[in-house]
């Protein structure tokens, strides 16, 4: 299981092979003026120390802060945020190594698992975006459509804390997270296929690693995980057309 420690201002995480390649984004970050992710201070052949960004993790349950309007809009403005600067990353197919597959059409380096649990609150607002290890080349859509699908959230599951259990209160949470992030046509278009690809993605990353005996994964499919994204996918299909038109 993962080993994430904190001492003082500075957390210890395990690294892997893409560890080096998300150090030199991190710093790319601050040399871009985004301060809101953590910057690289050291690298061993296990570990990775980073800053410690303050505040709290929207984790589960969702606090009334964390579930409201004021923080579903800073989210998507910090991932706007987050994006832009990402995008100038001097990309390097010799020393690059992502944990996932690079996807088409390169807009920018996607954070891959944008989430309330990987973003950090001061009060109602967002001020800090951790744990990058599924960062990767790819479309803004991919980031997005995740956060639209956590946020909203288009789950079939219990989600502690959320406040909005209805569909028309989902759908204009998903509606208003896509305007603040201020997320163009053509994007808004695939949002709907995109997020089900996603969750397809993540089901079959849980089942692979599982499969090769990665603890981590073992107990998220012990767990239902992968059985719970199946759930959502068909429940987003079922819902395809309204979540569509809520978001164009």
């Amino acid at each position: 299981m993962e080993r994430i420690t904190r001492t003082d201002d500075r957390v210890h995480r395990p690294a892997g092979p893409w560890t080096p390649t998300v150090h030199r984004l991190l710093a790319h970050l601050h040399e871009q003026g985004f301060v809101a992710a953590p910057e690289p201070i050291a690298l061993g052949d296990v570990l990775e120390t980073v800053s410690f960004v303050p505040g709290v993790a929207g984790d589960y349950p969702w606090t009334e802060d964390v579930a409201g309007e004021a923080a579903l809009v800073t989210s998507a403005r910090l991932l706007r945020q987050y994006h832009d600067a990402a995008a100038s990353y001097p990309r390097d197919p010799d020393a690059d190594v992502w944990s996932q597959a690079e996807r088409a059409p390169v807009e920018t380096i996607v954070h891959g698992d944008f989430a309330p649990y990987n973003c950090v609150y001061d009060g109602i607002a967002a001020v800090g975006l951790i744990d990058f290890d599924t960062a990767h080349p790819g479309p803004r859509v991919w980031d997005v459509a995740s956060a639209v699908y956590r946020f909203a959230p288009f789950t079939t599951g219990q989600v502690e804390g959320a406040t909005a259990p209805h569909l028309a209160d989902r759908l204009a949470r998903a509606a208003e997270f896509c305007r603040a992030y201020g997320l163009d046509d053509r994007s808004r278009g695939v949002l709907v296929q995109t997020m089900t690809a996603s969750l397809v993605a993540m089901v079959t990353t849980i089942e692979t690693e599982a499969a090769a005996g990665n603890p981590k994964f073992t107990s998220d499919l012990e767990h239902g995980h992968a059985d719970l994204y199946r759930a959502d996918v068909a429940w987003i299909e079922q819902h395809a057309d309204d979540i569509a038109a809520a978001v164009a």
